[in-house]
């Protein structure tokens, strides 16, 4: 992909402006300096709302350690600056997703979390799920396999779809038509759902994901608690580092963090795990 430098361009008439206004060499007369108070009371304003931000995601982290306890939220952790977990590693999250996918107790749990319903599947483990598996149609994200039921394809994006995901996703169904698997489900794991058409593939965003991920970790942390951890640092690295969440008290963000973090917390939990 061809990187072109910003166009600053726009900006030589604000710049000349700016330069008039304080008597620069400019040879036009100078005017009379503006305000700042309009400037002043947005920062105060701005340094009001963050500290008030502040209290506020204090509690909410307090409050979903104590949900998680005796682990801690994931956003207690700081993935801000891990190169592995960029945005532009999608193989990575594909590859962590499918782990936790691996260790799931049945196909309804698995089917649940990414929101299909409905679907009659054994109550087993998944018979294989496979990363990056190779076709005439492609390459696919994550493909699991519940025996000869039920096929799931999942196509994972951490940043905004380009413009060919329509005959991507097209050219995986084509494919999953062939497979011997009685039915099938799609689905797209990306950040925002995209303008164009794109079933049989049924979007579900990352922060959906991680909600439902959060409370199998809750669930689980008490029969293997290593595995719980695993899944809420996995959480921890796509809420920091694809849907911009952190306990970083920066203004503007942090009431979106508390937003999120009493969100999953106020979920219903499953009956089972």
């Amino acid at each position: 992909m061809t990187m072109t430098a910003p166009n600053y361009e726009h900006l030589t008439a604000v710049l000349l402006e700016w330069q008039d206004l304080h008597g620069g060499i400019s040879s036009r007369t100078p005017r009379a300096l503006p305000s700042w108070e309009a400037a002043r009371q947005l920062v105060d304003s701005a340094q009001a709302a963050d500290t008030d931000a502040r209290t506020h995601l204090s509690e909410a982290l307090r409050r979903s350690s104590e949900r998680l306890a005796p682990l801690r939220d994931p956003l207690d952790l700081n993935m801000g600056d891990h190169r592995w977990l960029g945005a532009d590693r999608e193989e990575s999250y594909s590859d962590w997703l499918a782990w936790i996918l691996q260790g799931m107790k049945s196909a309804p749990e698995i089917l649940l979390l990414f929101g299909i319903q409905g679907r009659t599947v054994p109550g087993t483990l998944a018979k294989s799920v496979r990363r990056e598996e190779i076709n005439d149609e492609g390459r696919t994200d994550v493909v699991v396999r519940f025996g000869d039921e039920h096929l799931l394809v999942i196509e994972v994006k951490t940043r905004p779809a380009g413009p060919g995901l329509t005959d991507q996703l097209q050219r995986y169904t084509k494919w999953a038509s062939d497979q011997s698997e009685a039915e099938r489900s799609f689905v797209l794991l990306g950040l925002e759902e995209p303008a164009e058409d794109v079933k049989p593939f049924v979007f579900i965003s990352w922060r959906t994901l991680c909600v439902g991920l959060r409370r199998l970790a809750r669930l689980r942390k008490e029969a293997d608690l290593m595995s719980a951890a695993a899944i809420l640092i996995f959480c921890g690295a796509a809420e920091q580092r694809l849907l911009g969440f952190s306990d970083e008290r920066r203004q503007f963000r942090a009431m979106a963090t508390v937003d999120y973090l009493n969100t999953w917390g106020e979920v219903d939990e499953p009956k089972t795990v």
